[in-house]
């Protein structure tokens, strides 16, 4: 078998190299060689699953490089990939930060699929420092006064996420079997989760990295980066299972819930609160975090009750999202740096016109909206559907009360929340105005709905293979 994590890892790290090389000769060069990296990656990718052969999570690594290859790793990896593939040409945009942005770029992309594809802790931690360091890169590279605010922030986050990180990682790799240490470890863990996500309350440098940073580097960053922490989230969740002593199993599991909602409520009433379009993006990527890590706490309390069926619903919801919410945010924040005014922030009353000046671009910010909403046949209702569905499993007790599924209720709650400033959006895109725009990074937009689309067609039919 293919190991397509090695196979892929060197792909985009020789790119990389050779983007240094060509440093200073032409930005649409190094934008051509990013895309083919990430294209021959993505290729080895879908040799490696091809003909669909894979488990959604194995339990023992590839011989080759000691990898994970499942179903998981292939998700985040093609996921990421594609996404990078999409806003790598925006990064001309940047003029002459744009090899340098594809190169942090490709080097993040690399360390998201080691991240997502494997538990052994020296590679867990040179992933996960190579994705932080080449996110706040690309977050400064815009070189205006915000994104470079912004990165210094980004930076101070990760460095506190990094530490929380290796403690973590030391105590779950030398703590014994069914020792309490094991949820110290995991609790360290989801700190740093915290902090790297963006979850409630180690979300206060989001809103301002997000909001106010140049949207190309930010187009990015919220969308794949944060995918491979998430990844590593399962696996040691599903590893930590069996040696969790089952009396402190339901802390854990209360603590992911907490997480949960303090995500989904922070991020829809903070979105909700906002008239600058891209801070209320940046709200709006906390409270689908929150989704995600309902998944995780249905995961964790599916692996304590021992439930087949709901581990099995919360891990296909949770792929499923992962690439819904990595399409849906590259597409947004494209859109939103094509109506950004110049030196200014772009509030809802700036997409008032732009849905008949410019009805493909608008259309597709539309779709993507509705997408994030949840609204069938899209992609997003599909991974919301299993997600919720996963909470109100019957087999996990723990989220019920007086027969009634308080959590997965909670979570439809705060997606019906979501209508109201996603509605508000649509409303003004297409309202009479005077709107004027840039798409020259249109693709993102159009490609991301596309995907939405077409993927949430034909998800039936993959599911049912």
């Amino acid at each position: 078998m293919v190991d397509a994590v090695i196979y892929s890892v060197s792909i985009l790290g020789a790119a990389a190299l050779l983007v240094t090389a060509l440093a200073g000769r032409s930005n649409k060069l190094s934008v051509l060689v990013g895309e083919l990296a990430l294209a021959g990656s993505a290729a080895v990718w879908l040799y490696s699953v091809y003909p669909l052969r894979v488990p959604l999570l194995a339990t023992a690594r590839a011989s080759m490089g000691g990898f994970y290859h499942d179903g998981l790793s292939a998700v985040v990896s093609l996921t990421v990939l594609f996404v990078g593939a999409l806003v790598i040409p925006a990064s001309v945009r940047l003029e002459r930060g744009a090899w340098q942005f594809v190169f942090a770029l490709m080097l993040g992309v690399a360390g998201t699929i080691a991240l997502s594809s494997s538990t052994n802790p020296l590679i867990v931690v040179a992933a996960w420092g190579l994705v932080a360091v080449s996110s706040y890169s690309m977050v400064s590279l815009a070189g205006d006064r915000d994104s470079l605010i912004g990165s210094v922030k980004y930076a101070f986050m990760s460095a506190l996420s990094f530490q929380f990180l290796i403690i973590s990682i030391l105590i779950l790799s030398t703590a014994p079997a069914s020792s309490k240490l094991l949820v110290f470890g995991m609790i360290l863990f989801f700190v740093a989760l915290g902090f790297k996500a963006g979850i409630p309350p180690f979300h206060m440098w989001l809103p301002d990295v997000y909001g106010y940073s140049d949207p190309v580097p930010v187009s990015m960053l919220s969308s794949s980066m944060k995918l491979g922490a998430l990844a590593l989230a399962v696996r040691l969740i599903e590893i930590s299972s069996s040696s969790v002593p089952a009396v402190y199993g339901t802390s854990l599991i209360a603590i992911l819930v907490v997480l949960s909602l303090a995500g989904m409520l922070v991020g829809n009433l903070g979105a909700l609160t906002q008239r600058e379009v891209q801070r209320m993006m940046a709200y709006s990527s906390i409270a689908h975090v929150g989704y995600m890590t309902m998944a995780l706490a249905v995961l964790c309390a599916a692996f304590e009750y021992n439930s087949p069926s709901a581990s099995y619903f919360a891990l296909i919801g949770l792929l499923i999202y992962f690439a819904s919410y990595a399409l849906s945010k590259a597409g947004v924040f494209a859109y939103i740096r094509g109506s950004k005014p110049a030196g200014s922030r772009l509030t809802v009353q700036g997409f008032e016109g732009l849905g008949s000046v410019f009805p493909l671009a608008s259309g597709s910010f539309s779709v993507i909206l509705l997408n994030l909403i949840g609204v069938p046949p899209l992609l997003g209702f599909w991974g919301k559907l299993f997600i919720f569905a996963s909470a109100a499993n019957p087999a996990l007790p723990l989220f019920f009360v007086a027969g009634i599924p308080w959590f997965a209720l909670l979570g439809i709650l705060n997606s019906a929340l979501s209508v109201f400033y996603y509605v508000k959006l649509i409303r003004s895109v297409y309202s009479t105005g005077s709107g004027s725009a840039d798409f020259r990074g249109l693709m993102p937009a159009v490609l991301a709905s596309v995907a939405l689309v077409v993927l949430g067609l034909l998800l039936p039919l993959f599911i049912s293979l």
